[in-house]
């Protein structure tokens, strides 16, 4: 007789087992397409915002929004739909403390960051990508080769290598280390002055190591 019993691998992952979330801000498309993907990993949509959703997750929605205003004072964990993308890619939640994963101050990104054009050099695979990642986040631009009449800033990894000592005299140099705390010390560029003093790097969308 034929077994129907299945296999625990036949069955549907519960990775999101015990979140209880809303999605406010998305499309109405966007919104059943992500809802769908919680779901079948064991999360609830519970369909509006109340006491008893866990997560709030949001688009096109900024940090000083009513609702996101709401969610931090009421204590929920609250994220961009950035969160859910990953989340999905990974198959598993990630950090949601991640500075990446919070509602942006401004949709059009810090102003005057779109000026910037920023290069890495010494990061790979995930760290290169989270970067990247930010860089968007905060309206500049990304650029992968190191143009010198074109790149801005360089993050580097560590201060060495030939590619350092070439473009010290040619860009901001910068470090990045999303895991340290920010440390600074005084120099002339004003790229570092200007975001720096007004600290919305540093709080609001990056945990950067400023050093020229």
């Amino acid at each position: 007789m034929e077994n129907h019993q299945n296999s625990p691998f036949d069955r549907p992952s519960q990775v999101f087992n015990g979140i209880r979330f809303v999605l406010l801000g998305y499309d109405p498309l966007k919104s059943s397409q992500v809802s769908l993907k919680f779901v079948n990993g064991g999360a609830v949509n519970v369909g509006k915002y109340d006491p008893n959703c866990t997560h709030v997750i949001v688009d096109k929605l900024v940090y000083d929004d009513p609702v996101c205003v709401a969610a931090r004072r009421d204590g929920k964990i609250l994220v961009s739909s950035l969160w859910a993308d990953h989340s999905f890619d990974v198959g598993v939640p990630v950090d949601v403390t991640s500075v990446m994963y919070r509602p942006v101050r401004d949709l059009n990104g810090i102003p005057g960051a779109k000026s910037l054009v920023i290069c890495l050099t010494g990061y790979q695979r995930e760290d290169r990508e989270d970067i990247m990642t930010m860089v968007g986040l905060m309206g500049a631009q990304f650029s992968k080769p190191l143009i010198a009449n074109k790149v801005t800033h360089l993050i580097c990894y560590k201060f060495e290598g030939t590619l350092y000592i070439l473009t010290t005299s040619l860009v901001c140099v910068y470090g990045c280390k999303r895991t340290e705390r920010t440390r600074t010390r005084s120099c002339s560029c004003s790229f570092v002055k200007k975001y720096m003093c007004s600290r919305t790097l540093i709080e609001r969308d990056f945990m950067f190591v400023f050093v020229c």
